[in-house]
């Protein structure tokens, strides 16, 4: 018999073994236990995953520290790797460590990453530097051998402080400290890299997942060390990603452990919002839930199992109106500061608070108006600002109060009360002006040949424009720009952006951009990268806003016989963060240019100068406008082009010949390789005077009709 037999003296490990082993817990339990060591003494705490809200099991668990726990399905005991025994441990519902007789391993090391298996009864648990092990438990008061499944290496080194077996089929899932999913295979160690599912950058915090725990409908929850955030992945998704589910317990040393085969399910007596479940509310959706307590908004506070999503709010389920904590003093106007008094029922809670500014279903964190504010007892007036980039109409506001300071808006907490409210938003004492009008456009032409003439025909891109600009306070706090492809004339492919000259960047709430084409939103709409102003580019190819002509025809709207009804369009909607004084704001129609569509070539002067496709390095805009910082400069002064940048003088020839013109109405302009000079004969006087003389020369009634496009 060895000597390290259970029930007797250990002579091997200088270890007495408890000839009382503590009872089994009685089922599978649904709460998840999760071990801290915060003084030198293990705890075991209960925590009710649906909220985060935990309470201490045991003081003192009997040892020195206890980590790579894991719950045994199969007899109902929890295992970790007890560090004052070093070696296994099991505990019962009396949550005293019980040293196992581990016979062979690596007997006096530690293991932090553990779980037990629920295909097999077995322990497994990884040690860096050495890998993965096992450990069978059919016998647990006999001798238990170790074997070694893999080596660190051939698992390929991962970084990880728990894992957790998945319910049905029998693989290891662990979220690493870098946000990755991956699995491992018990029987080999074969290590397998699903995908990233939390980004460092993004949640604001390091990692350390030293608790990890699956449910019976294979969802893997993770708890950060740090701060306590507990994560739901759901492992059936194809690409699965990391949920904030519930604020729960931190500790520097955290292990968790839980029946895999129990459900994870909404407690009792929790309280939800009610907006609709876009901004996350249900249970389902991780929706902000609140244990209940006596910490609460205003006077009324009533539970519930899940969520009453708006129109039918909670106030259905009793027949009574708990949203009663806020008092929207003043309206919500944008631009303006504005004031709720927020009751609450005790002094130790923090308030945060969002409203949906922009409109879009969701709580964001720039929209974030209350930020753990703490609380007394009572009326509390609280002022906030409603931002210039807010948009008028109905809309959602959050407010939850916590003796947990800091919450997002959704995710369970152990305590408190959450209360969704309609709001309207709205625009008082704000001026719209508008280019040319409110209803009519005006004309952009521009010729595709620079830096040379060529047949000047001015149709290779004409757009009508106008603009809107949205003012409160003599200060512009929007643009809307409007377009309209009215012709293509053009051989090569071109783009369209606008430029707003001297406006710089970050002044632009770039997150609320918006751009349409022919009623599609753009997702991509944002700013360029790497221009000293602001620039937001329409399409990077016209020809994918229109067919290339009708028939036999290769353009649009520029041959006889070539006309359409139809024009595309789009709207582009530029808010600002910071106002701009209509005194200093750039003049309409601002700037709107053209640009190679990229990996696409233009002519053989430009593709010389540019070292092949020219993409962005090549633009056209209106004359004496400065280009954008993407030019390329060593065009200027190529072919016809004498622009000067020491004099400002840009895209004309040195008789004062432009490449693009603004036309103040809806142009007729000239068909296919028809000279602009030849159409209009007093559009060379215009140009040459600098735009002095013959400043109607557009007006049909000076043109000739049968050079010029006919609808």
């Amino acid at each position: 018999m060895s000597c390290c037999r259970s029930f007797v003296a250990s002579f091997c490990l200088g270890i007495t073994f408890s000839a009382f082993a503590s009872e089994p817990f009685e089922d599978c339990p649904t709460e998840a236990f999760i071990i801290q060591t915060p003084l030198n003494t293990p705890i075991t705490y209960g925590v009710d995953l649906s909220t985060g809200s935990y309470s201490v099991l045991s003081p003192d668990m009997q040892t020195t520290k206890v980590n790579g726990n894991g719950f045994n399905f199969h007899d109902n005991y929890i295992y970790g790797w007890d560090y004052g025994a070093g070696t296994l441990a099991r505990f019962g519902n009396d949550y005293a460590a019980e040293p196992l007789n581990v016979v062979s391993g690596l007997i006096g090391q530690s293991f932090y990453v553990g779980d037990v298996s629920l295909n097999e009864n077995k322990w497994f648990g990884y040690r860096p530097g050495y890998g993965l092990y096992a450990i069978d438990i059919s016998d647990p008061l006999g001798e238990l051998v170790m074997e070694r499944v893999a080596t660190h290496t051939q698992m390929g080194n991962p970084k990880i402080t728990d894992f957790a077996f998945h319910p049905t089929n029998g693989l290891i899932y662990v979220v690493d400290n870098n946000g990755f999913l991956r699995t491992i295979d018990p029987e080999t160690g074969e290590t397998i890299l699903i995908g990233e599912v939390l980004n460092e950058a993004s949640a604001g915090f390091n990692f350390t997942f030293g608790a990890q725990f699956f449910d019976v409908d294979n969802n893997l929850y993770i708890s950060n060390n740090g701060n306590g955030y507990v994560y739901k992945v759901d492992t059936d998704q194809e690409i699965p990603e990391a949920i904030f589910f519930a604020y729960g317990p931190t500790s520097s040393s955290n292990d968790g452990a839980r029946c895999a085969l129990a459900p994870v399910v909404s407690s009792v007596g929790l309280d939800f919002g009610d907006a609709p479940e876009s901004y996350l509310t249900s249970y389902d959706a991780s929706g902000p839930r609140h244990g209940e307590s006596s910490l609460f908004l205003g006077t009324i506070i009533d539970t519930e199992a899940d969520a009453y999503l708006w129109p039918l709010s909670d106030d259905q389920s009793d027949n009574s109106d708990d949203d009663d904590g806020v008092n929207f003093v003043t309206g919500l106007e944008i631009g303006e500061s504005a004031i709720v008094q927020v009751s609450a029922s005790q002094s130790n809670g923090y308030l945060n608070a969002w409203v949906d500014f922009n409109g879009d279903g969701t709580f964001d964190e720039d929209e974030k108006i209350i930020h753990g504010q703490s609380l007394t007892e009572g009326a509390n007036a609280i002022a906030y600002e409603v931002p210039i980039w807010a948009k008028s109409g109905n809309s959602w506001a959050r407010f939850r109060i916590s003796s947990t300071q800091n919450i997002g808006p959704s995710g369970g907490v152990s305590d408190g009360e959450v209360e969704d409210y309609p709001v309207e938003i709205t625009a008082a004492n704000i001026s719209i002006s508008s280019y040319p009008s409110s209803n009519s456009y005006t004309s952009i032409a521009f010729e595709d040949l620079w830096p040379i003439e060529g047949d000047y025909d001015m149709n290779d891109l004409l757009i009508n424009l106008r603009t809107h600009e949205y003012s409160k306070d003599g200060a512009v706090i929007k643009v809307v720009i409007e377009g309209q492809v009215a012709a293509v004339g053009a051989g090569f492919n071109n783009g369209i952006a606008i430029q707003l000259p001297e406006i710089a960047k970050g002044i632009i709430k770039e997150s609320e951009i918006e751009l349409s084409i022919n009623d599609q939103a753009v997702s991509s709409a944002g700013l360029e990268l790497d221009q000293n102003y602001a620039v937001v580019v329409i399409t990077e190819n016209v020809w994918s806003m229109t067919p290339r002509g009708e028939g036999l025809c290769n353009y649009f709207r520029t041959e006889a016989g070539c006309s359409s009804a139809d024009r595309p369009f789009w709207r582009l909607t530029i808010p600002f963060e910071i106002a701009v004084s209509d005194a200093v704001f750039p003049a309409p129609p601002y700037d709107p240019f053209i640009f190679a569509t990229p990996n696409t070539p233009h002519s053989s002067l430009v593709g010389a100068i540019t070292n092949g496709h020219p993409g962005k390095q090549w633009e056209v805009h209106l004359k004496n406008n400065a280009p954008t910082n993407a030019l390329n400069t060593g065009l200027f002064g190529a072919g016809d082009d004498t622009s000067s940048v020491s004099t400002s003088a840009f895209y004309q020839t040195a008789n004062g010949m432009p490449w693009a013109i603004e036309i103040p109405q809806d142009w007729r302009h000239p068909l296919e390789k028809v000279d602009i000079r030849e159409a209009y004969p007093q559009f060379s006087v215009f140009a040459e005077s600098g735009g002095v003389l013959q400043t109607d020369w557009y007006l049909e009634s000076k043109a000739i009709p049968e050079l010029l496009f006919q609808d």
